[in-house]
């Protein structure tokens, strides 16, 4: 559980801090960015997060890198995800059954600020928080 916090707190993938998502039945959506925008070697700057097991951290991910790749795969931490991006929400799964959803809050060439959320319904877990990438 620890690790799987850990992870999440990078994305949680992807990017950033600016502001939570709001909780609602309709699902946020972030600032338009390209495929092209988003590919590349991203290094954590600043992250915060909560889980529903009340615990929270900030600043734990700050150095680790996030490196999204052309061929819809992505890392951080040493865990493996398969990425997609639609109306500015990058969304990353893998084959534990997590599925974390980013909202990309800003971004510029160089920096990213998102919002995210991660579920892993085996365990009945979830973390939400933000995340501020600057390219490398």
């Amino acid at each position: 559980m620890k690790k799987l916090k850990n992870v999440w707190l990078f994305l949680s993938f992807i990017l950033m801090v600016a502001g939570m998502a709001s909780c609602s039945t309709d699902d946020p959506t972030g600032v338009e960015v390209s495929r092209e925008d988003i590919i590349g070697t991203w290094k954590v700057m600043a992250n915060d997060w909560t889980n529903s097991e009340e615990e929270s951290n900030r600043n734990d991910h700050v150095g680790q890198t996030l490196s999204v790749r052309r061929d819809g795969t992505a890392s951080f931490r040493g865990e493996s995800f398969n990425w997609s991006l639609s109306k500015g929400v990058l969304t990353l799964s893998d084959n534990r059954g997590r599925n974390i959803r980013v909202v990309i809050l800003s971004y510029t060439e160089e920096e990213i600020q998102a919002s995210y959320d991660c579920t892993f319904e085996s365990e009945m877990y979830t973390e939400e928080g933000n995340y501020t990438f600057k390219r490398v």
